[in-house]
């Protein structure tokens, strides 16, 4: 018996001890892990709702030489955050916040502080773990997030993607509601009428698409590549056919008015450009069979067709009307140097104008002066000149796409290389005055009058473009619509474009004309 309590005496003790021994561990562990201050300052608090990753996260930001946190706080219901303070605990770095609640301002969004950190350097923070220690707020979460939902859109209603949504999370009640908007995409089922917004509402905790809304914005006119256009009167357009054997281009004009085509022209070469003269009723064309080219008249009444190179002269890519009976082109027949040539229709007389020692890439002609870009291979700006007979030459700047907007002025695009963009400039041809008109990034533009003009200005955050009605002489703006492409013909009156484009879920080559409500077109915030 008394060996018995003996044993069970040392078990007690034993016991005893070992727990004496945990409990001074804990407490070293707790002085070990003792939390100090840490110096910092914010600069910048941003509530996103950009919703890609509503994890929280803390990124190192090692650009401009200081020590920077990006924290992401993830997806939180408030008006705003307050950073508390900063503390290092051993190798850990815990950042305290708290959520800030206005009724009228309050929304899911996720909270992003840019942090600079006093006293610590890049090189030691990539060996620290970071904790975001929410005090008063648990951020939320998803079953479904952001990309999630939009795959399965994708997939449901069979689009295409080719602008950037809109997207909006909003609380109801004890659910998560997706509102997204898509606004001038592809339907991959109906091709003939593509182009829609699309509107979803999809549940953010079970994937359910709770409600959606399609609205069509395209009318299919037919396959092809617009060329020229007649407001409220024609679309001038080709198609290319393959067969096994051989390739054909037709060139086709439909009549806006009774939405009825005509077969204008067709040849086994390839139609490079063709334009209507002034009063619509001669086309000029060119056709180019392996880098030499053939100049073709068509006569819009009788559909008679002439051809009216000149002998020798078979490099020609550039025409113009000077009015309604002249048409003047330019040949590159020889490498370093260009003739100038005009064809007048009412006598069927060919004139050889000038020849200049300049490489003629693009020109434009109003009255007697004639503006052209000189051709570099390896520049997108191009010298710009201005003549009257191709001797005397006044450079005006360097850019491309010049072109006569009235008397006084010479619109042109010039490549900012090193922002990757492209803006809109003017010479005024009585101040001898060079003027940048606008910091958009402009990709195209239409002219309406003599003093209006459409932008089609490139979006740097999406995939799309924004059109612009600009009044160059007050220097007014108004953006109208987002579109898909970056060349339109524009209807004001209608408030109509006409727009070829290449559907994504389709071969590249082809080409389908549609005519655009663009008043159903919104403007993309994102």
């Amino acid at each position: 018996m008394k060996k018995i309590l003996l044993l069970i005496f040392i078990t007690l003790l034993i016991l005893l001890l070992v727990s004496c021994n945990n409990t001074t561990h804990k407490l070293e562990s707790s002085e070990k892990l003792e939390e100090k201050p840490i110096g910092y300052k914010i600069e910048k608090i941003v509530l996103s709702k950009g919703y890609q990753t509503i994890e929280p996260n803390v990124e190192l930001n090692t650009k401009d030489g200081k020590t920077k946190l990006l924290a992401s706080l993830g997806l939180v219901e408030c008006s705003g955050v307050t950073i508390d303070k900063i503390t290092k605990s051993d190798n850990e770095i815990n950042i305290y916040t708290n959520r800030l609640l206005e009724d009228d301002k309050t929304q899911l969004v996720i909270p992003q502080a840019n942090i600079v950190l006093y006293d610590l350097d890049n090189e030691s923070l990539k060996n620290f773990k970071f904790n975001i220690i929410n005090q008063n707020y648990k951020p939320i979460e998803l079953k479904f997030g952001k990309t999630q939902t939009l795959n399965k859109i994708y997939s449901h209603f069979k689009i295409s993607p080719n602008t950037i949504p809109e997207v909006n999370l909003v609380r109801n009640k004890d659910s998560f509601v997706w509102n997204i908007s898509f606004n001038n995409i592809f339907d991959k089922e109906n091709l003939k009428a593509p182009l829609v917004n699309l509107s979803v509402k999809a549940d953010a905790l079970t994937g359910e698409i709770l409600s959606s809304n399609r609205n069509i914005v395209s009318d299919y006119i037919d396959d092809g590549l617009i060329i020229d256009y007649v407001p409220k009167k024609y679309l001038l357009y080709k198609q290319e056919h393959s067969n096994d054997s051989t390739t054909s281009n037709v060139l086709w004009l439909y009549n806006l008015e009774t939405k009825e085509k005509e077969k204008i022209y067709e040849t086994n070469d390839s139609i490079y450009s063709a334009i209507f003269n002034p009063d619509n009723n001669y086309i000029s064309l060119i056709e180019n069979d392996e880098n030499e080219t053939d100049i073709y008249l068509i006569n819009m009444k009788d559909k008679i067709t002439n051809k009216i190179t000149p002998i020798g002269y078979n490099h020609t890519w550039n025409i113009s009307w000077k009015d309604n009976s002249t048409l003047c082109f330019m040949d590159n027949n020889a490498k370093d140097k260009s003739t100038m040539f005009s064809y007048n229709i009412k006598d069927n007389s060919l004139e050889n104008i000038f020849t200049t020692p300049k490489n003629i890439s693009n020109f434009d002609i109003n009255g007697d002066l004639i503006v052209f870009t000189e051709f570099d291979e390896g520049e997108l700006n191009q010298n710009i000149y201005l003549t009257k007979d191709g001797t005397t030459l006044k450079k005006l700047d360097e850019g491309y796409s010049a072109n006569f907007l009235n008397d006084d002025k010479i619109l042109y695009l010039k490549n900012i290389h090193d922002k990757n963009e492209d803006n809109l400039y003017s010479y005024d041809l009585k101040e001898a005055l060079v003027q940048k008109e606008t910091d958009l990034n402009v990709k195209n533009y239409v002219k309406l009058n003599s003093e209006n003009l459409i932008i089609i200005a490139k979006n740097s955050c999406n995939n799309d473009y924004t059109l612009v009605k600009y009044n160059i002489k007050d220097n007014s703006f108004k953006e109208f619509a987002n579109i898909t492409g970056d060349k339109l013909f524009y209807d004001e009156e209608l408030n109509k474009g006409y727009i070829s484009l290449s559907p994504p879920i389709e071969n590249s080559k082809r080409h389908i004309i549609y005519s655009i409500d663009l008043s159903k077109l919104k403007l993309n915030t994102n």
